[in-house]
Parts: structure tokens; C-alpha cells; sequence
């Protein structure tokens, strides 16, 4: 039994929030009537308040409706962008939350009398509006780390507070050798459902998989560009690596600084206050986590132009990433104009066809392949939604209010949504530098 419990929403700390003017009008009633009608068919239960319910007793997923008028209301004239804002609202509540987004958001992509603001946003293929940048007197800077307080991430993430997907133990392993010379290595699911003591270790291989992909070991020189809150830097400092990292937060700075001396690598790591296009030299490796996750698509053009600048003949560029395979599907162009009111500005994220065509049209860089543990990092958000689930007084006293603590949780359950229902696909890429062309010739793209 789902427990009701009152909701109060600080309107003057989430102005977006204010309950819809009016019942809706008569779209808002026609998606009402439209889901109720398709509850069976889409694997949706529906508890109303007075006890009455749509769709299969024993449905894959349910949704208790607190308050159906303004619920149907925000449908109606936010679309999916409504149903993450009605969950903050805490207007409906449900034990399965990657379930219900997983049903209900390609269900209101597809609905004519639901509003579509991610289409209007980005275009019907996700595209209208090129993530990243924000200038700085002049030239573009592009962001390529998240916002994410670091207390926010200790709630949720293990020690090792990295924020990208981690790979297990268990699985087996398949190797394809693509028409265009590539492999593809594809890790599936683990054996057995993962517990949350077993996430540090498996971060730790994640990274690990990706230093090694990137030829990261003993005496090489490695600049990572998205340090997160320090794994990755550390991890290659203790391969015996000449590592360089460096961010645009002060406060990350700080953090970071003083987690590599609690480590004994302060002498292993240099780190500066700055973003990519002030690194200098040259070096073997470049490595990216998730680098756009703030700035989309030009996220990865920044690292693929500092890994051209860069890297030495025969050096590895190693990125990280959440992407879809092919161009974003409805319900992910939707999420995003939710995610970006309230977790990044990135937009839709980047198609794998769109980061492999970025290397290939790079003079100096060739795709190797790239390792795909989409199930391996459905299983970590799981993990994370379940570590923030049990850590919600602790969120409290750090001043997360319900609100906020509902927000993360819909961002969380969307990802594991897409990542589960193949919207998106987690891959850890590699590319080598060539050896063909003098790097003097080599200027990076404005």
C-alpha cells in the first residue's frame, strides 16, 4: 500500500510549481479519458482517490493519483515535462518510478492532446538547439562538469563519488568486429541483481576499464578533462601516470585538492582552475567522463579538439558517455526539456552516430571502439536511487527539501528508464591519434 501523505510545495523556492489555473479545459479531460482507455493495453494501473482504478490489478507498474485534477491539468499543457513537475508537486506517487516514466513518457510523447515543449525546444529530432557554451568576454567556454552540489552527490553516489556508470563483476563479454574496422565490445547484464557494497569496487573497474582502453599505465602522460570528484585522476596516478586535471569550480578545486593529498597524490596530480582549452603540451592519453552532460553535443567536440591539440602520434583519447542510439527518441526529447528546467542545459543527449562522426571528421583521429555496459549502468541508477531513497533525512538536514529530494529521484528514475527500455546506451569509447599528419597543420575548430 502506497501511504498518503500531505504535500506542501515552498511556492516562493519553486515558482514553476503553482498548481495550473483551472481544471485543465477539455484537453486535459481528453487525456484523462485517452489514458484511462489505454491503462490495460500499456501495462499502467491507475489508483484514483475514491478508491476507484484503471487497468490490471497485477499491472507492471502503478501510479496513485493524489490530486487527478491538477495532475491530468499539467499533462495537458506541459506534457512529460507536466508529469516530472506534478511528481515534484507530489500530486501522485507510485513504488516504481522507473516504471511509471518508462510507460508514461513515450505514452504522452505520442499524444496529440498532451503539449510537447521538448519538441518545440529541440526539434522533433532533438537537434533545434545545440547544447553548450556560455561566453566569457568573448570566446565560448564550454562546461563539460556537471552542476551537482558535492553533498547532493555523496547521498546517493559510493566513496568513490563517481557519477558514471559502473561495471560489475558478473557478465558475460562479446566481441563484433564492425563493417567499418571498428569492435565493439558488449558487457551483458550481471548474473545476479548487484547490492550496494558492491558499487565502489565496481566503479573503480569502470574507471579502470577506461584508463586501460585509453593506454594509461607507468610514465605516461595523461590530462583528464572531467576529474568528477577525483577517481579518475587518482586512479591514474596510481597506475604511475603524469597526470593533469583541472576545473572551472572553485569549489570543486578545493574538494579535489584535498582529497589527492588525503591520498598521498598530491605530487602525482597537477591540478589547475581552468577548462581544457588551457591545457598546454603534450600528452598520451585524454580522458572524459560524461563530458556532456552540461554542454551536450559540444561537450565532445571540445574534448575531440583537445585530443587533437593534444595528443602525441599513436597517443588514446578515451571518452565516457550516455548516449542514444540513434537520434533521441520522443519520450527523451520530452525528458530533456524537464531536465532542463531543473538538472542541466544540455538537451537530448548526443547519438552515438553524432559522437563517432565528431572523430571521424578529425584530421588527426581514428575510432578504435568502443564497450557498451548499458545494463551494468541501469543496475548502478538503481543502486543510486535506492542509497538516496534511504538517505532522505540526511538530505533533509543538508537543506534538500521533499521537493528537491522528489526532483533528484525523477531525474534518477528517467535514467534508469531510458538506459532500461534501450532509449539510451552507456559506452566507454576509444580513438588513437594518426600518425600521417604533422600536428603543426592541426588548429582547433572555433
Amino acid at each position: 500500500m502506497v501511504r498518503l501523505e500531505p504535500q506542501t510545495v515552498d511556492l516562493d523556492r519553486w515558482p514553476a510549481l503553482e498548481a495550473p489555473s483551472g481544471p485543465g479545459g477539455q484537453s486535459a479531460v481528453e487525456v484523462a479519458q485517452a489514458l484511462r482507455r489505454s491503462a490495460r493495453e500499456i501495462g499502467l494501473r491507475i489508483d484514483y482517490p475514491d478508491s476507484t482504478a484503471a487497468g490490471e490489478y497485477d499491472a507492471p507498474a502503478r501510479v496513485v493519483l493524489r490530486d487527478p485534477e491538477r495532475f491530468w491539468a499539467r499533462l495537458a499543457s506541459s506534457g512529460v515535462l507536466g508529469l516530472g513537475e506534478s511528481y515534484m508537486a507530489g500530486e501522485w506517487t507510485t513504488t516504481d518510478l522507473g516504471a511509471v516514466i518508462g510507460i508514461l513518457a513515450p505514452w504522452i510523447a505520442g499524444n496529440p492532446d498532451c503539449a510537447h515543449p521538448g519538441e518545440r525546444a529541440f526539434g522533433r529530432d532533438g537537434r533545434a538547439t545545440p547544447g553548450g557554451g556560455r561566453r566569457r568576454g568573448g570566446p565560448v567556454a564550454v562546461e563539460l562538469e556537471d552542476s551537482v552540489p558535492g553533498a547532493l552527490t555523496s547521498l546517493y553516489t559510493d566513496e568513490t563519488m563517481s557519477t558514471g556508470g559502473a561495471v560489475f563483476a558478473s557478465g558475460a563479454r562479446t566481441r563484433v568486429r564492425m563493417d567499418d574496422g571498428t569492435d565493439v565490445v558488449h558487457l551483458e547484464a550481471p548474473a545476479s541483481p548487484p547490492r550496494r557494497n558492491d558499487l565502489g569496487d565496481a566503479q573503480r573497474r569502470s574507471v579502470d576499464t577506461l584508463l586501460t582502453l585509453a593506454g594509461v599505465g607507468a610514465g605516461s602522460r595523461a590530462l583528464v578533462v572531467t576529474p568528477g570528484w577525483g577517481e579518475v585522476p587518482m586512479r591514474a596516478a596510481e597506475r604511475g601516470a603524469y597526470v593533469r586535471t583541472m576545473t572551472a569550480s572553485t569549489e570543486r578545486l578545493s574538494a579535489l585538492g584535498s582529497r589527492f593529498a588525503a591520498a598521498g597524490l598530491r605530487d602525482e596530480i597537477t591540478l589547475f582552475l581552468g577548462g581544457p582549452a588551457d591545457a598546454r603540451g603534450s600528452v598520451d592519453a585524454v580522458v572524459a567522463v560524461h563530458p556532456g552532460v552540461t554542454a551536450g553535443v559540444a561537450g565532445y567536440l571540445e574534448v575531440v579538439d583537445t585530443a587533437e591539440r593534444l595528443l602525441v602520434d599513436g597517443g588514446r583519447l578515451a571518452i565516457s558517455g550516455v548516449v542514444s542510439a540513434e537520434r533521441p527518441r520522443p519520450a527523451v526529447v520530452e525528458l530533456a526539456a524537464w531536465g532542463s528546467r531543473y538538472v542541466s542545459d544540455a538537451g537530448p543527449v548526443v547519438s552515438w552516430t553524432e559522437l563517432a562522426a565528431a572523430v571521424e571528421r578529425s584530421p588527426r583521429l581514428r575510432l578504435l571502439g568502443r564497450i557498451e555496459a548499458t545494463a551494468h549502468h541501469a543496475e548502478t541508477v538503481r543502486l543510486w536511487s535506492e542509497t538516496f531513497a534511504l538517505r532522505g533525512r540526511d538530505a533533509a538536514a543538508l537543506g534538500f527539501d521533499a521537493v528537491y529530494r522528489r526532483m533528484w529521484a525523477f531525474h534518477l528514475a528517467a535514467l534508469e528508464a531510458g538506459l532500461r527500455r534501450g532509449w539510451l546506451e552507456s559506452v566507454e569509447a576509444v580513438a588513437t591519434a594518426k600518425t600521417t599528419l604533422n600536428r603543426r597543420e592541426v588548429t582547433p575548430r572555433s
